[in-house]
């Protein structure tokens, strides 16, 4: 939240944050084993989605990966919940990255998990 102030005070419009999958759904996190192991993080991530959501005037985009995989890049991504969830670390700071130069992504909440699609392909159809 201090990273959130810093960018309005400093005059920043445009905020990209790491979250994780199904943040803003509590109920979820029990469903998922992996989700179920980093629950404190969870409760942190869940405050600072909603305090970005809510509480500033931030042109915001909340990437919410699955959980994180050392595999190597593909490329391709799949957005919205689904079975699969993993990500290779480097498709989501593709994903992250990519997601600064697209204005269609701006108040949107972006779960992601690996997929067919390729990254740019994938933004632009949201």
């Amino acid at each position: 939240m201090k990273t959130m102030r810093a960018a309005e005070q400093d005059g920043i419009k445009r905020y990209v944050m790491l979250s994780s999958m199904y943040s803003l759904q509590p109920e979820k996190w029990a469903q998922y084993p992996a989700l179920a192991e980093i629950t404190d993080y969870n409760i942190a991530k869940f405050f600072a989605d909603r305090y970005l959501i809510d509480n500033t005037s931030l042109d915001y985009t909340i990437v919410q990966p699955a959980t994180l995989t050392e595999k190597a890049d593909t490329g391709k991504v799949s957005f919205g919940e689904g079975d699969d969830i993993t990500n290779p670390i480097c498709d989501v700071a593709q994903v992250l990255a990519d997601s600064l130069d697209a204005s269609n992504t701006i108040g949107k909440v972006i779960m992601m998990r690996s997929g067919q699609t390729p990254i740019k392909e994938a933004l632009a159809q949201l």
